[in-house]
């Protein structure tokens, strides 16, 4: 990979390079654009939250919006692997089963998912009682699941593979000449010059263990994760104290019987208004060969909350584990699954906004004002939740970015970066 030298300017300078990110360069160099991708840990790194083998591709939404933006970034996978040869989607059917009348979470629910497909007329099996879900997937225990349980299932669902989606990316946008990356500098600044909201540039000032740089960038694209804020502070926008960094959980279970069929899965089995109760797993998938006949699981809530990205300590908590391998011993069919045999434990990160909606949009030069940096996009307060729309988001970037619009606004909406409670 070529040196980059102090001073050196690019088409679009892209701050993050996680999946967004490399989605977003992917769609820059198809352009035409000289593209820089700057990331302080390095591309495909084990630290941000692209790290892993495997996420979760859904078309089932709580909102007809997020929906809409799914089918789209369905097909535009597809598009990818015919374009790259890279198998990225592990087709499956999934379901969402719980409680019929369980408060929203931030996966929504059952009965909202349900409106959102009936409105778009999307198709669906629905699963009107436990006997329904358990003769469907008898991987599910009969006697665990409660007596208001309830299912969909939706066959066009996927594991996405995460470490071959990111090199298809990274790759194709190098074979086009048009890539460079800044690998382990850090961005410790962002200036903004030329006429304010119509010809700006920007200059990035970025540092290593080393050395430091400045390189400069007609357009600029943000994908920072978790470390958002010490990117968007020196444009004049800070998250609020509302912004949270959930530390998530989860471990690997290897697989007793392939006769028995394991979806792609969540549980919506809180009593209230919070993710309490939430679980989620996978199929066996052949990703990667530590994959092999094993089956990654989840809670989906923590107990580990952090305000900054320098409270993160990594460690797998041993009380929301316990709690997920005893949810585990009774919901699922032992004849299946060794569930005695928990392995490689890890975790990963959730960025939070505080309505639980991540950010995606041109950058505001105030906290809700529809004034915007020129040439800018960001999107934030998204990370280990983002993947599944990662060809879309990345070509939205750039859409932002370079024409100050995108065919996709309407929907975008929904994740608006003018909304209250953002910025301070």
């Amino acid at each position: 990979m070529q040196s980059i030298k102090p001073g050196s300017e690019y088409d679009v300078v892209i701050i993050g390079g996680g999946i967004v990110g490399l989605a977003s360069a992917y769609y820059a160099t198809a352009r035409g654009l000289r593209t820089l991708v700057v990331d302080q840990y390095g591309i495909r790194n084990n630290v941000n939250s692209s790290k892993g083998n495997e996420r979760m591709f859904r078309l089932m939404q709580d909102n007809t919006s997020e929906a809409r933006l799914a089918e789209t970034s369905l097909a535009l996978w597809m598009e990818l692997q015919m374009a790259t040869g890279t198998p990225l989607l592990a087709m499956d059917d999934l379901i969402f089963f719980g409680h019929k009348d369980a408060p929203l979470t931030t996966e929504g629910n059952v009965s909202q998912v349900k409106k959102t497909m009936d409105r778009m007329a999307m198709p669906y099996e629905y699963l009107d009682s436990p006997d329904a879900i358990h003769k469907r997937f008898p991987v599910f225990n009969r006697e665990a699941l409660p007596s208001d349980y309830v299912g969909l299932v939706q066959a066009s669902s996927a594991s996405i593979n995460v470490q071959a989606a990111a090199s298809a990316f990274f790759s194709a946008a190098m074979k086009t000449g048009r890539l460079s990356v800044l690998e382990k500098y850090a961005v410790s600044g962002l200036e903004p010059s030329g006429v304010p909201h119509q010809n700006q540039t920007y200059a990035i000032y970025a540092q290593s263990e080393l050395d430091a740089l400045c390189i400069r960038g007609r357009h600029l694209i943000l994908s920072p994760g978790v470390w958002a804020d010490s990117v968007l502070n020196p444009l004049g926008l800070h998250q609020t104290r509302d912004w949270k960094i959930w530390q998530m959980n989860y471990a690997y279970w290897p697989v007793k019987s392939h006769d028995v069929k394991i979806p792609i899965w969540f549980e919506f089995g809180n009593l209230d208004a919070n993710d309490h109760g939430t679980f989620y797993g996978f199929p066996p998938l052949n990703f990667d060969p530590s994959m092999a006949n094993r089956v990654k699981m989840s809670a989906d809530y923590t107990y580990d909350v952090f305000d900054h990205p320098a409270q993160i300590h990594h460690k797998v908590s041993q009380r929301l584990m316990k709690e997920l391998s005893g949810h585990l011993s009774s919901l699922l069919n032992p004849q299946a699954i060794h569930l005695e045999q928990m392995e490689d434990a890890g975790t990963c990160l959730y960025s939070m906004s505080p309505d639980g909606k991540l950010v995606i949009g041109r950058i505001p030069t105030q906290p809700c004002s529809e004034t915007f940096y020129h040439g800018a996009s960001m999107c934030i307060m998204e990370s280990g939740r983002a993947f599944k729309y990662a060809p879309l988001f990345g070509r939205v970037l750039v859409e932002l970015a370079i024409d100050g619009k995108s065919p996709y606004q309407s929907d975008l909406d929904i994740f608006s970066p003018l909304r209250e409670g953002l910025f301070n």
